[in-house]
């Protein structure tokens, strides 16, 4: 009987665990600030890039978004948002994927956009505080 429930624990256990290994880029911890748009998009000339804020987490793979104003959003609304990445694809939880990339403390992170509508580029630039 002692076995069975011996067996019976070990089975459960290796149930249990999963290959759940989640990719996380040391690079992508801080907090950022909006350098750069690049995009067919329109915003208010005088409006401060400073402001847009990305404070990323990598010990759980989220980030908070910080928008000025909701008038302009790039990524999404303000709020804090999970991402997986894979490989140089930061792909955000309920919404847009994007390709990123680090020169130096500048982070770039590129709309993977859709190639049938001709007017979705976006390019974002970040500067590591």
């Amino acid at each position: 009987m002692k076995k069975l429930l011996l067996i019976l624990a070990l089975i459960g256990t290796v149930l249990s665990c999963t290959d759940d290994d989640i990719s996380t880029d040391p690079e992508l911890s801080g907090n950022f600030y909006l350098t750069d748009i690049s995009c067919f998009c329109g915003f208010n000339p005088e409006i401060d890039f400073k402001d847009f804020k990305l404070q990323f987490s990598s010990t759980n793979n989220s980030f908070t978004l910080i928008n000025p104003t909701e008038d302009y959003f790039y990524i999404g609304s303000s709020g804090t948002y999970n991402y997986e990445l894979d490989d140089t694809i930061l792909k955000v939880e309920g919404a847009a994927s994007y390709i990123y990339s680090f020169e130096g403390n500048k982070l770039t992170l590129t709309l993977l956009d859709d190639p049938m509508v001709a007017d979705d580029e976006l390019v974002l630039t970040y500067q590591k505080e």
